[in-house]
């Protein structure tokens, strides 16, 4: 198994020894001609009345969607700290609720042992 898969790598390497350098001369000139194709065409596209407006069309298209995006966030921006504030407010009223009701059982407690001390 090992000698035939030597004998098969072997046999990849002669034949692509063996291809003609004309062979590779052609393959070479016809990457260039394809090269070069590739290269007036992309030329020509950018060159092209509406491309040119097409991209331009999409630079003001991403511009606007930018300040709305913008100005939705500084929205969102503005009702979270409202929501904050409004919580904060609630948690103030909470905390002053639970304080002048310990205040309130702490001199009734007093009172009762005061009282009953009596």
């Amino acid at each position: 198994m090992r000698s035939t898969l030597i004998f098969a790598v072997c046999a990849a390497a002669l034949s692509l020894a063996a291809c003609s350098d004309q062979h590779a001369a052609e393959i070479k000139e016809g990457a260039k001609a394809a090269a070069t194709d590739i290269k007036d065409a992309a030329r020509e596209i950018s060159s092209d009345p509406d491309v040119k407006q097409a991209g331009t069309a999409l630079k003001e298209s991403a511009k606007d969607a930018g300040a709305e995006l913008k100005e939705v966030a500084g929205e969102a921006t503005d009702a979270v700290q409202a929501a904050g504030e409004k919580a904060g407010d609630a948690a103030k009223e909470a905390g002053a609720d639970i304080k002048a009701g310990a205040k309130k059982a702490g001199q009734e407690t007093k009172e009762e042992v005061h009282e009953a001390t009596r």
